[in-house]
């Protein structure tokens, strides 16, 4: 039987909100009932934090209810029988009379998609001098992933972001211009800021700029430019590769997914040097990975000194057993990388149903070359692992049944630290802090 806590687990409405608030300079108004907003409200707050969040009074107002993100209609028993226009209605024009902001999104909640109000007219009828979409709630019980996706197209059809012209391609040519933009993070993916940053840096490294971070925390302007991007990288394919398929379709930009997150080092290496591939491929230039690769070797480097250190006393980590909970994609990654580079043991995993269809092949493909495919479905409740790479809401449910290990965040919900510095598990740096986690997990 499912444990009740891990029947709390957001679902695609979720999913179509943190897409709309991954936009910079945009602004989400729920069209619903309170109930459907506070945790919404909250998750995105604490992910992204919007100015003067400590002054809760400048959020005092009929709809905001105190919290700086995703204010509400706040509809009740008689708005169902009588529906919500006028309720909308009157939000609209406070926002837009009240707020700045440079996109407007309404999103309909589950039970108010039911009511059958028309949206988009009731929209229309309110004068607004910036762009103001409406967004359904369909497939109730979807999940996170497929909302994230369905809201990242919505947008993009709705906003309708420009071509590249030809004259901008060869000028991007002739100044050694290669732009990127990343697809697969959401600002409920934990660390989605650290994950950005190292993704940029390493582009960076390779003579690449990151052209906007999809619905993750670009800017309204960024995302207006993603037609223009000479690639679309996707990293968790459950999060991004319909996008891009269909910016592909739009605008012809070819895209890389990845096979697995790309944690660790022949993860990150790997996919550098294939995206690397493809832009000398497209604009004839010559590869700019050295800085990139010194870069790595220096990290490689420092990784060993450690794990050396703490083999040679202990033997540790050779052999310790871990579990991981995550999509298909994060499994894999994280899996490939604790078992290959540090020699531990996979004894436990826990697939998260977002979009599994897209990654579970490669995954049991890989644990199956590894002789460990029985581990599909095997949670570490009945698995004694020593490190546990999960939620905080995983996290605590395997301490309070007496589990003896030591937990690494991967992913929402936390347990409650305040990460002031981005972090990241992602890339060069990401495979860094891995490994120190693991070790101090191991040694106290």
């Amino acid at each position: 039987m499912k444990h009740y806590l891990d029947s709390i687990t957001p679902d695609s409405f979720s999913g179509i909100l943190y897409a709309c608030e991954g936009i910079r300079g945009g602004y989400v108004l729920l069209n619903g009932p309170t109930g459907c907003k506070f945790y919404h409200s909250a998750i995105a707050d604490n992910q992204l934090l919007r100015p003067s969040v400590f002054e809760r009074y400048n959020y005092a107002d009929f709809y905001s209810f105190g919290q700086p993100r995703i204010p509400c209609t706040y509809l009740d028993n008689g708005d169902y029988v009588y529906g919500s226009a006028d309720k909308l209605r009157a939000a609209l024009s406070f926002l837009l009379e009240n707020v700045s902001m440079k996109l407007l999104c309404v999103v309909n909640s589950p039970g108010a998609a039911l009511i059958g109000d028309d949206l988009k007219g009731i929209v229309s009828l309110v004068p607004a001098d910036i762009p103001v979409i409406t967004i359904q709630t369909p497939g109730y019980s979807l999940d996170l992933a497929k909302g994230h996706e369905f809201a990242v197209k919505a947008l993009i059809e709705a906003l309708a972001p420009e071509k590249r012209t030809e004259e901008e391609r060869d000028m991007d040519r002739a100044a050694g211009r290669f732009r990127v933009n990343l697809l697969g993070r959401s600002i409920f993916h934990k660390n989605h800021e650290g994950d950005i940053d190292e993704i940029r840096r390493m582009l960076e490294l390779c003579g690449m700029e990151m052209n906007a971070a999809v619905c993750a925390g670009c800017s309204t302007e960024e995302f207006l430019q993603i037609g223009k991007a000479d690639l679309n990288l996707v990293i968790e394919p459950e999060f991004g590769l319909s996008t891009a398929e269909l910016l592909k379709e739009r605008y012809g930009t070819p895209f890389y997914v990845c096979d697995g997150l790309p944690v660790g080092f022949d993860a990150a290496e790997k996919m550098m040097k294939d995206i690397d591939a493809i832009r000398q491929e497209l604009t004839e230039n010559a590869s700019h990975l050295d800085r990139f690769l010194q870069d790595a070797g220096m990290a490689r480097g420092r990784a060993y000194a450690f794990i050396s250190r703490m083999n040679q006393i202990t033997g540790l980590p050779l052999g310790v057993p871990f579990a991981v909970e995550g999509s298909c994609s994060e499994i894999l990654g994280y899996t490939r990388f604790l078992s290959g580079y540090m020699g531990m043991k996979p004894d436990g995993i826990m697939i998260s149903e977002y979009n599994r269809e897209l990654g579970e092949s490669s995954l049991r493909t890989y644990l199956e070359q590894e002789e460990i495919g029985y581990l599909m479905g095997k949670d570490p409740d009945r698995m004694d692992p020593e490190i546990v790479l999960a939620s905080g809401n995983t996290i605590a449910r395997l301490k309070l049944e007496k589990k003896k290990f030591s937990g690494i965040e991967t992913s929402l919900p936390t347990i409650g630290y305040y990460d002031v510095v981005p972090k990241t598990f992602l890339g060069i740096r990401g495979a860094l802090l891995l490994i120190e986690m693991v070790l101090n997990g191991l040694d106290f």
